[in-house]
């Protein structure tokens, strides 16, 4: 299990290059496209070498047809041929290179839609408690920006660093069979250019990282003010959000500059490093040719290797600048992928057959992960629901009601005690197959984008058109569903923002009936429903009721009259228990709480 930091996505990475464990990591993403993948490298690898054959055809052109040729028309005709196969070899290269790129677009965009999807399945299957104590737009960051970063790396990493490579070891080679001394020449500037890249190294590592985490802090605040524009414009914050905002955009700026004067004095000094190489080579080899040592096309051709010797240690240092991003955004992704979901299921856990819907809360017991280690939210929890009862949670906000359903979805397991479902304890019962037992409709009446008779089957996809209007009409929101502009079929906007919060509530309270579950659970389901529509849908609770363990709660009490117990919380312990008449008899705490709903 990870650490808290771990948990609180802390950017604070130790200041080291990707690890092993990580770039193997990265690297099974690869291995479902590995033909394809070794493909790209058997054409990166003609690629390179029909690039390596080009300043060899212009020594043969200058060496045997331009300063040592018998004849005007023989050299003529042999520039030509020269130049014909030079041209023939650049279109064999273009070629190859335009398979190699489609070829590396495949696996790296393969590889990143891979892992995206990976993230995205994993987030799906983390607990509630991990997104009580983490910032969704971090969660965001790791999904969208993060996976983004790889990109550079995954798609053309390896060709880049092949034919990389392989064009270093080449021209090397080249340049040794022509002249040791221009090479003995030329190294004296490859001091430099190693202190160069280990600085680079250095402290690109460092910035990237920092930059990054600036990054991810930047999307958490604007996904957090884009979910909370009602409350900022309400109590008149946008000025102050905005200056918040602007010291985060501040500080990125402030790093981004920092790694762009890293990266933008490391390249042109290879380029310095590269011209002075090759003036070094133009006056010692220019010497060297006029004294008949070497021949003009064996310099020119020199000169060309060396070019493409410094070439592709640009591109590595180009590509290693990605890799430095990639090993932050690698760790980031894997730290959330190895964030183990705190509810899962147990190696021994079992399918929960259908159940009839007897469960029975044992001396419960829980706090949350947030919770002070001397306080309980809830405390000695005991009671027992039998099939087809409808149990009411009652109580002041913060006394533990939707902590009690929690529990009973094993959203959250409790510290001490035990629940069961038909005898059947709960944390022996796969998560699965308990939530499609249970239907839930909350007081956040969540809608997903698509149409409204989509949001309907969500719980159950195989529902027929006509079981749900069937459903909508036992509920009394067909006619409301149907007075939309386009009825069933009406797209919902994010959120279910074209809708009323009474509307979306209607919605939910179908979607729950349609997908048949055996225990039912209302959480403040008609907060939002006013209350002609609130009467018109109780004999449908009723209906609904009868055939399942119900559990409703609510702070208007008159939609719990005719439970068959009613729980009062206090403080996460149930301190009165009974019908709607015997507490309404005994004059204590829910009579006193019917009493102000009442005057209400």
């Amino acid at each position: 299990m990870p650490s808290k930091d771990d948990i609180l996505l802390e950017e604070a990475f130790e200041q080291k290059p990707m690890s092993r464990v990580t770039f193997l990591r990265l690297l099974r993403y690869v291995r479902p496209y590995r033909r394809l993948f070794q493909l790209n490298l058997l054409l990166t690898l003609l690629a390179t070498l029909s690039q390596l054959l080009g300043p060899k055809f212009i020594q043969i052109g200058i060496d045997r047809y331009l300063t040592n040729f018998v004849s005007a028309q023989a050299a003529f005709r042999g520039i030509l041929v020269v130049s014909a196969i030079y041209l023939a070899n650049l279109l064999l290269g273009w070629l190859l290179s335009v398979a190699q790129v489609k070829s590396a677009i495949a696996v790296g965009q393969g590889a990143m839609n891979d892992l995206r999807l990976a993230v995205f399945e994993h987030i799906q299957r983390l607990s509630l408690s991990y997104f009580d104590k983490t910032h969704q737009g971090r969660i965001i960051s790791r999904a969208d920006s993060d996976i983004d970063s790889l990109d550079r790396v995954l798609t053309w990493g390896a060709n880049q660093l092949l034919a990389s490579a392989l064009t270093l070891l080449g021209v090397v080679v080249l340049m040794l069979q022509y002249d040791m001394r221009l090479c003995l020449a030329v190294s004296v500037v490859i001091p430099a250019l190693a202190m160069a890249t280990r600085l680079f190294h250095k402290y690109g590592m460092k910035a990237y990282r920092e930059l990054r985490a600036q990054s991810s802090r930047i999307t958490g605040a604007m996904a957090e003010n884009i979910a909370g524009v009602r409350v900022a414009q309400a109590f008149a914050r946008e000025e102050e959000n905005l200056v918040r905002f602007q010291q985060l955009q501040g500080v990125y700026f402030d790093r981004f500059l920092v790694l762009a004067r890293i990266f933008h004095t490391y390249m042109p000094f290879i380029g310095l490093v590269s011209g002075l190489g090759t003036a070094i080579v133009l006056g010692y080899g220019g010497s060297l040719a006029l004294q008949r040592e070497i021949t003009v096309g064996e310099l020119a051709a020199f000169i060309l290797y060396l070019g493409m010797f410094f070439g592709p240690i640009q591109t590595m240092g180009d590509l290693y600048n990605a890799v430095l991003s990639t090993a932050a955004s690698a760790e980031r992704i894997f730290q959330l992928l190895d964030t183990e979901p705190q509810i899962k299921d147990r190696p021994d856990a079992t399918a929960l057959a259908p159940v009839r819907g007897h469960i029975v809360f044992n001396k419960v017991y829980l706090r949350y992960d947030t919770t002070p280690p001397d306080t309980w939210i809830l405390k000695d929890i005991c009671f027992e629901a039998n099939p087809g009862e409808t149990v009411a949670l009652v109580g002041a906000t913060g006394s533990g009601k939707t902590s009690v359903i929690s529990l009973l979805a094993r959203f959250y397991e409790p510290q001490r005690g035990r629940i069961t479902m038909d005898g059947i304890d709960l944390q022996t019962a796969t998560i699965e197959s308990l939530h499609k037992q249970i239907g839930i409709v909350t007081q956040d009446n969540f809608l997903f984008t698509g149409t409204v008779m989509e949001n309907i089957k969500f719980g159950r996809a195989d529902a027929t058109d006509e079981e749900v209007v069937e459903a909508a009409k036992t509920l009394g929101a067909h006619d409301i569903i149907s007075r939309f502009e386009k009825g069933y079929e009406m797209p919902v906007a994010e959120r279910g923002a074209n809708f009323s919060a009474g509307e979306r509530q209607l919605i939910c309270f179908v979607r729950a009936m349609v997908a048949r579950p055996r225990i039912l659970i209302l959480d403040e389901a008609t907060s939002a429903v006013d209350p002609h529509t609130e009467t018109l849908i109780q004999y449908a609770l009723e209906k609904l009721f009868e055939r399942r363990t119900s559990f409703v709660i609510a702070h208007r009490l008159s939609t719990v009259r005719h439970a068959h117990q009613i729980l009062v919380l206090k403080r996460g312990e149930i301190v009165e228990r009974g019908t709607h008449d015997e507490l309404l008899g005994r004059g204590s705490h829910y009579a006193k709480l019917y009493e102000e709903f009442a005057r209400h």
